[in-house]
Order: C-alpha cells, then structure tokens, then sequence
C-alpha cells in the first residue's frame, strides 16, 4: 500500500507530507486547492513523463518520493524485474527528482529508469478516472479479465499451452513456406548455397583468431623499426660508448658514492640495497631484450601470406557478415539450409503431419478453455448483476456474449463482449458505449469490488468517482467503497459528504496565500475539523448549526455502519 507521499516544490505546493493509512481514506477540499496536484504527483511516481511545468517557485528542482509497504507476493514480482530490498525490509522507495534542465529516479536508492518503473506500477496502485478508458471499459480486456478470474491454474496451463502451440506452428508455416518451391528454384538455391559454401571453406575460419592475426601482421610489417627500437632501448640502459652517460653507468656511480656510507646510516644503507636491486633488474632487462633483439627477423613470404588472408576475410565480411563469429553463423544456416533443400519432399510430408498434429491440440485446449470461460462467465454474470442493483442500477442487467474467431490465436478462439443494459424497455448494448458517467463509476467499482481478491494492486484510487450521483446513490457508493477497503486500501478523492464520512483517514487539501505565493497543503482532520469540513461538503461555503449537526449525525452513523461491518 502507499504510506507515505513527500511532495517537494511541486506546482504551488511548497513542502507537503501525506501519511496515508491502511482501509479507507478520502481527501477532500474546495475547488482548485490542489486535489488534482495530489495525483499529478501520484501519477509521476507510477512512470507519467515530467516536464518543467510542473517545477514550483520555492526551489529549482521538485522531489516527489512515495514509500510502498509492500507483501510477500508483490515482493517477489518486484524482484523478479530486479528491484532490490534491505534484508527483512518490505518498503519500496520511489523518488523522482526534476530540475528544468533533467529528471531522475531512484527505486529503493538505486537509479532506475521509467521503463521499469511503468512495468512494476499495475501492481503498485489501481486508478481510476471517470471517463477513463478503463480495463473493464475496454473489450481488449474482457478476455483477459474473465480468465484472470479465480486465478485457477487451469486457465493459467491452457492459456500457456495454446500460445506455445499457436508461436510454433506460426514457425512451422514459415518454414513450409521456405519449402514451397518449384524444382528449378530448388537447383538454383542449392547452387548457390553451395558456391557460398566453398567459398568460406576455402579458408580455415574456425581455427583463426583474428586478434592474434592482426598482431602479427602488424609485427611483421614494422619489424625493422621494432628491431631498432629494441637495439636503442639496449644502448640507453646499457652501452660501451664512454661519451654516453647509460642507465647502468649512471647507477653505477651513484652505488659507489654511497657504499662507504653503508655502515654509518641505516637510511643510506637502505638506499643502496634498493639501487642494487633496481641495478640488478636492469641487467636482467638488457639481456632479455639481447635475446629478443635476435629473434626480430623479416619474413617477407609471411607476410604477404597475412596480408592475402587478411584480404580474404574482408571479402568475406563484406559478403556474410561484419566478424568471423557472424560468417561462421551464416555458413551454419546455409548448410542447414541445404540439408533442407536435400530432403525437401520428406520434409513436406512431416510438416503436414506435424501441422494436423499441433491443428488437433489447439482446437482441444481451445474448447476446454472455452467450456472453463463459460462457467465462469455465469458466476460473473450473477455476481455483477447484484452489485449493480445494490448499486442503485435497479433495472440493470450485465451479459457477457461469446462469440467464435476465425482462427485460433494465442487468447484462443473466444471472442468476447460485455453488454448492458440500465433502464427498462432498453436493448443490451455494449458496455463501452451505453452507461452514463455515473452509471459507468457504479459498474466500475462492481467489476473492482469482485476482482479484488484476484489481482495484486494493493491500492486503489478513485478520483471524483461520485461525480453525477448524490443522495442516497452517492450513500450505496460509499458503502461499496468502504467494503472494497477491507480488501485493498483506498484512496478517494470526493466532494460528497456521504462517501467522505465513511473514511477511516480523512485528508483536507486546502490553499491560501502566503506573501507573494499561493501554496497548497494538506492535513489529517479529526474531531471538529472533520464535522466542519463534512458541514461544508453538505453546505457549502456557510456553515450553519443546522449542517454542523447534519455533519455530526452523518459522521455517527458512518461509524455505526462501519462497526456493522466489521
């Protein structure tokens, strides 16, 4: 669940540090104090893109930072996308940082990046926005959302096996497809094949190394300035002419200036063990470069052998591939290729037999998910039509329609469409296109209360879902509500007293001017503040005793009825 919301310069919030609770809580506040900024920053913590917009006026760069107490099963979700906890600790840090010139993220203190944080964020927090294309407003997900229900590992097996059957037979009809050829084009791509064969087998590639190549290609080429640089380097350290001071003359000098003061300073002493030793290295230096000077010899046969390999292979590269490792692949496709070519007919014959074979599973493990989709979609059907009268739709009717494909893919053969009806004499329609606004929010949070206990959001937010509705709808929605937070925590954003009422935490965002700035806060609200506020949600902005006591006995009876259902 989200703990915790720091909000740093963002907008016309100043400083701002939200604790959130577990179950319900709703924020509320007048028009324009900053309500939508609450899930604006929610949103970047979930992967939305930033821009310097949002950057406020009291520092240059905005901190938005969310603290996630996490489960055991999420835990290992996060992990698997490599997202890394303290020993014994199930808090997830999110932190963004934005200055008008760069953004950055951190997860857990590490710098990630919001592809990753947009893959982790569906298990993080649910929200929904009405008018939003919601999962369960969009008929790309009907399938998906029925076969997710109950969560059985029969769907889950089906559902994997029918992909894989669906991928390799995909595979298997390009590879027919490959073999689809008259004779004529058989003869001219083995020809070819093989021309391509003997040519990158004219040349052992597979026991070169191209770097161990290169390096005595170039020795060769360079050797007399090699040899000359090895006979200087010799001279330096070491030399008979007594007009050139030598590395070793030199240290000779120094030894024997030294070597009568050996016994009288330890520090001296200590200098001429180290001169003899460097003295001694250098010797040994001289005369391995003495041996080696010997061995740089010219090989101009060599390397004029170099150099034509050298060639080939770069022929060879501009024909197969940009290294030896990528010519040796494609030399493996061909000869596969030809072997294909070689046995082409047998071929044939096979893929048809396998192609019936893999015809016959799919449509088994199509029908057997079919029949488990239709059972569900009965329970489904009984499930969300109650929530919806209990939601106030009294004349509603959910239906979920099966339809067949054309051909079997990788979701199966089931098409699938959610209709609807909400008033008498109507005609079920599509979902996505007949509820009003308020009708849509009422069978969104069915759809939410009944899948809860099957997908991994720990939270859910709803943002202004009571608008269009109010009396006693507004009192059924609020209760739904409050009975999902049991499940899952909520955070609601509203402006009707009889959802706020209901909340366990209640959040008041309010704003004021302050010098030369307009900043927006927030604050837990308890006790009189809450009455004044659940007043003025009922009153508007003149509260009288009469809404005081309305707020009063409001908030009394939320507490009897979330006592009822506990």
């Amino acid at each position: 669940m989200l703990a915790e919301l720091f909000i740093d310069n963002f907008v016309i919030i100043k400083r701002n540090h939200i604790i959130f609770e577990d179950g319900f809580n709703v924020l509320t506040g007048e028009t324009g104090s900053g309500k939508s900024l609450i899930l604006e920053a929610i949103n970047l913590l979930l992967g939305k893109k930033a821009n310097k917009d949002i950057l406020g006026s009291f520092k240059d760069q905005t901190i938005i930072e969310g603290v996630f107490e996490i489960d055991d099963r999420n835990k290992k979700i996060l992990e698997n996308n490599n997202i890394d906890f303290d020993e014994d600790d199930d808090k997830l840090i999110v932190t963004r940082t934005i200055t008008d010139k760069s953004s950055t993220l951190r997860i857990n203190g590490r710098v990630s990046n919001l592809t990753i944080l947009r893959e982790i964020s569906p298990i993080l927090i649910d929200i929904y926005n009405q008018g939003d294309s919601n999962a369960f407003m969009n008929k790309a997900n009907y399938i998906y959302l029925i076969d997710n229900y109950s969560n059985d590992n029969l769907t889950k097996d089906l559902r994997r096996e029918i992909k894989e059957l669906v991928n390799k037979k995909r595979d298997y009809l390009l590879k027919y497809e490959n073999l689809d050829l008259t004779d004529e084009e058989i003869t001219r791509e083995r020809d070819l094949i093989k021309y391509q064969i003997a040519e990158i087998e004219s040349i052992d590639l597979f026991s070169i190394n191209e770097d161990e190549l290169d390096e005595e290609y170039k020795r060769l080429n360079n050797i007399t300035e090699l040899r000359e640089a090895v006979a200087t380097a010799k001279n330096i350290l070491d030399t008979s002419d007594y007009d050139i001071s030598s590395v070793s003359q030199m240290l000779a000098a120094s030894l024997s200036e030294i070597a009568s003061f050996t016994d009288m300073d330890p520090k001296v002493s200590e200098f001429y063990d180290r001169l003899s030793a460097i003295n001694d290295e250098i010797n040994d230096i001289y005369s391995d470069m003495d041996i080696h000077e010997e061995t740089l010899i010219g090989d101009p046969e060599r390397a004029q052998e170099l150099e034509d390999l050298m060639s080939h292979i770069f022929n060879l590269k501009r024909k197969y591939g940009a290294s030896i490792a990528e010519i040796i692949e494609y030399y493996d496709t061909i000869a596969a290729r030809i072997k294909e070519l070689d046995e082409i007919e047998d071929l044939r014959a096979n893929l048809d037999v396998i192609l019936a074979d893999i015809d016959k599973k799919l449509d088994e493990a199509a029908d057997a998910l079919h029949d488990i989709r239709l059972k569900k979609s009965k329970v489904l059907e009984e499930k969300i039509n109650a929530s919806i009268r209990d939601l106030n739709i009294k004349n509603g009717r959910f239906k979920i329609e099966f339809d067949k494909k054309e051909a079997i893919d990788t979701t199966g053969l089931d098409e699938v469409e959610f209709l609807i009806k909400t008033n008498k004499g109507e005609d079920l329609k599509p979902l996505s296109s007949t509820a009003s606004g308020g009708e849509k929010s009422r069978i969104m949070l069915a759809f939410k209360e009944i899948f809860a206990d099957y997908d991994n959001v720990d939270t859910m937010i709803f943002d202004e879902i009571d608008t269009g509705i109010s009396g006693r709808t507004a009192q059924i929605v609020g209760e739904k509500i409050l009975d999902l937070s049991k499940k899952r925590q909520v955070i609601s954003i509203s402006h009707l007293p009889q959802i706020a009422s209901l909340a366990d935490n209640h959040i008041l965002i309010t704003k004021e001017d302050v010098g030369e700035h307009t900043i927006s806060s927030t604050k837990k609200i308890t006790g009189d503040e809450r009455t004044n506020e659940i007043a003025r949600l009922i009153g508007g902005v003149n509260i009288t005793d009469i809404t005081k006591n309305s707020a009063s006995e409001m908030l009394a009876m939320a507490e009897e009825l979330k006592d009822e259902r506990r």
